[in-house]
């Protein structure tokens, strides 16, 4: 009763959070083009546009908020978001105090490094906005990054407008990646002495990746490779590490290029945050590694206490075995780190194809820089990455908002990047269907999923029992294998020599 508990709980709980996002995602989502006005009261109100209007335009027809009627609207009364900055504002009397930016008036123009006409501030312990001057602010107020425009197109006319070029190139870049990252799992096997030919790997790699379209998040189809490889070998226990490291490999990769992308662009605020929880988990998971292979730091830190009071010892032994393996040969995880970086890479060039179909950025160099893509696609594909929610929904556009809005880059346009990247994904994990349907590849159920934790042990090698029926790990002893007598040759018997008592 407790397990099937549990499993509702977490489908509710990843259910829970992608409604709450997409719900989130819908509130700020402007399905229309629009801009933002100011009316009596000094209360900002978002406005219909009315006939695509460009954004250089010196009016815009509007339909009125109020009577719905159209109107026409001069350029230097529109208002637009800021860039989010914090500000102290200038007083009368007395020191400056906070305020919290709500618009800015741009006016005729508005370009980087410029000053906008007017500010509409929300001071500290006040409910009443004031529109102020850019001198009432302390150090002035002048733009950075990326201006957000002053029309807010909507989703209709995003996708009307959309470049197909564009957006055929930002797919067909893709497949490079399944490529790769069959090959970086074929070496993690042949590192744990696991011997799938290369083209086996890729079948079940491509399985895997089309389970990834119906599982929670964007690691469910892990099972169904683990239980696959393990099928293949005595080395079940190995089989199942082995996509745990692939995968955690991947995530490792994402968060360095993120992270060192971010810290080239340390002058913007978002990048900055990135950079420091990249640094910040990277340096964790660095000490962690040392901890695990240094056996002084193992016994210090309580890590050798802590395995063996692990549960099911007999697969926590040959898990650690595995983990030691990979230490002992540094050299394939290396590799495997290095030949991700193109992975990611190709993820990177489809988004950045895709912000030209929509208009994000453009080949000419305007919108947002092409350096800023590799901080964003990062982050938000290892948020999809985690399964918090079904495929990441809600939470990929939620973060793709908060990133880009300080590039110039309005909702719509953030949501449709995202909706590329998990899209273009999604087409060919479902292309992979193919392998999928022809192999009879199924979902394991809980008892097939248990014979994964039944691991055999490998030629020349057991594990020692403790005495109570336990596999507890203890010393590996050596053993010879013989054929069965007036039998098949093929047939073989382990035969365990005899060890001295201590």
């Amino acid at each position: 009763m407790k397990k099937k508990a549990k499993k509702w709980i977490t489908f509710t709980l990843r259910w829970g959070i992608a409604v709450a996002g997409i719900v989130w995602v819908l509130a700020k989502t402007p399905f229309r083009d629009q801009l933002t006005l100011l009316e009596p009261g000094n209360k900002l109100v978002q406005a219909r546009v009315l006939h695509d209007a460009p954004e250089n335009a010196a009016a815009f027809e509007i339909a009125d908020p109020v009577t719905h009627n159209p109107r026409l609207v001069p350029r230097d009364e529109v208002w637009t978001q800021p860039d989010g900055r914090s500000i102290r504002l200038r007083v009368p009397t007395g020191p400056a105090i906070k305020a919290k930016l709500l618009a800015i008036r741009p006016g005729e123009h508005l370009s980087v490094g410029e000053s906008p006409a007017e500010l509409l501030v929300l001071p500290a312990g006040s409910r009443d906005p004031q529109r102020v001057p850019p001198d009432r602010i302390v150090n002035g107020y002048k733009v950075e990054g990326v201006p957000y425009p002053l029309v807010n197109i909507g989703i209709d006319r995003l996708v009307k407008n959309a470049n197909l070029a564009y957006l055929l190139a930002a797919l067909m870049v893709l497949p490079i990646s399944y490529l790769i990252t069959s090959r970086r799992w074929h070496l993690l096997l042949h590192a744990l002495d696991i011997q799938l030919t290369q083209s086996r790997t890729f079948v079940l790699n491509m399985v895997g990746a089309f389970y990834n379209t119906f599982m929670p998040g964007s690691t469910g189809g892990d099972l169904i490779k683990a239980y696959y490889a393990a099928k293949h070998t005595t080395h079940k226990v190995r089989a199942v590490l082995s996509v745990i490291v692939d995968r955690v490999i991947g995530l490792l990769a994402l968060i360095i290029l993120g992270g060192v992308m971010a810290a080239v662009q340390w002058h913007v605020r978002d990048c900055r945050k990135v950079a420091i929880v990249c640094a910040a988990i990277m340096g964790a998971t660095v000490a962690g590694l040392i901890v695990f292979y240094h056996p002084v730091w193992r016994r210090a830190t309580g890590l050798d206490w802590l395995l063996k009071r692990m549960p099911m010892q007999r697969q926590v032994h040959h898990a650690v075995e595995a983990m030691e393996l990979y230490g002992r040969r540094p050299g394939a995880a290396f590799t495997a780190l290095l030949m991700t970086f193109p992975v990611h890479a190709t993820s990177i060039i489809s988004a950045i194809f895709a912000g030209y179909a929509f208009g994000i950025s453009g080949p000419q160099g305007h919108g947002m820089s092409l350096l800023y893509y590799c901080t964003v696609v990062p982050v938000v594909t290892l948020v999809g990455a985690i399964p918090i929610s079904p495929q990441g929904a809600g939470v990929m556009e939620a973060f793709a908002i908060l990133l880009t809005k300080g590039q110039g880059v309005t909702v719509s346009q953030a949501i449709a990047l995202a909706m590329a990247i998990r899209f273009g994904q999604m087409f060919w994990n479902l292309v992979a269907g193919v392998f999928a349907l022809r192999g009879g590849f199924h979902a394991p159920t809980e008892k097939e999923q248990q014979t994964m934790e039944d691991d055999e042990e490998g030629p020349g090698f057991r594990v020692q029992g403790s005495g109570n029926g336990e596999g507890t790990p203890g010393p590996l002893k050596p053993e010879i294998r013989m054929p069965k007598p007036e039998s098949n040759p093929n047939d073989e018997v382990r035969i365990l020599p005899r060890v001295a008592p201590e």
